[in-house]
């Protein structure tokens, strides 16, 4: 099982709401406040949850070096996405001052941009997003040119689904797979959206792939045009 904590940082006492937005600092007292919170987490689950977090880009090469750090008694599995994605050679700082596994990629599109990445050593896991990236097969090029590099997929994943699916029809061809992401525990009709579909799609964690014809699962268009939002378009040119 893993468990990801995600930050959505405003502020702590003491400092302005505005300054994480504009200047990607983070004061000692913040750093020791989000330290706080993967502790509490780690000694709630103990070591047989694996333990990720996940910084959305929000800060500056020195203080996430500092963040890491700090987290770095606490057994991480990674670290997702500490500094903006444009710059690999962030990453790679990063990635290199601290024993916390850094992942990113859900940002990067087509294995030319990923190849830049592996080759610069800016990540120990890569995460891209399948949908996105340029296809399947495209996926199964970066994956494989992470298993080139030693290096693990955990695929970002928030999609419907068919994208899930999809993904894991993907993870499920590769040698070097790590774990899929699944965003949507908190979107009530998620399961509904598989046509004939019995039972959840993912139980206890897992999720089983058939031999049947494409995917193996059926989009059912009623209850996507239900779900719609108002406005939306649907299906249409």
């Amino acid at each position: 099982m893993l468990l990801c904590l995600i930050w959505q940082w405003e502020s702590v006492e003491g400092r302005l709401k505005s300054d994480p937005d504009y200047n990607r600092s983070l004061a000692m007292k913040e750093i020791e406040f989000m330290v706080s919170l993967v502790e509490a987490v780690r000694e709630a689950v103990g070591n047989e949850v694996d333990l990720a977090i996940d910084c959305h880009w929000n800060y500056n090469v020195n203080d996430a070096i500092k963040l890491a750090r700090a987290c770095q008694p606490f057994n991480l599995l990674w670290m997702e996405d500490p500094v903006p994605p444009e710059n690999i050679y962030s990453l790679h700082w990063v990635t290199h001052a601290t024993s916390v596994p850094i992942a990113s990629g859900e940002n990067h599109y087509l294995r030319h941009q990923f190849y830049e990445i592996l080759q610069k050593q800016a990540v120990n896991i890569l995460a891209p997003d399948f949908q996105k990236v340029g296809g399947l097969l495209e996926a199964r090029r970066i994956a494989d040119l992470a298993d080139m590099h030693n290096v693990a997929v955990a695929p970002h994943n928030i999609s419907s689904p068919i994208g899930t699916v999809a993904a894991a029809h993907v993870c499920a061809a590769i040698p070097n797979f790590l774990v899929l992401e699944w965003h949507s525990a908190s979107v009530p009709f998620w399961n509904d959206l598989v046509k004939d579909s019995d039972k959840p799609l993912i139980h206890n964690g897992y999720l089983t792939l058939t031999e049947k014809p494409g995917l193996g699962i059926e989009l059912d268009e009623d209850i996507a045009y239900q779900y719609r939002k108002d406005g939306e378009s649907f299906f249409e040119a």
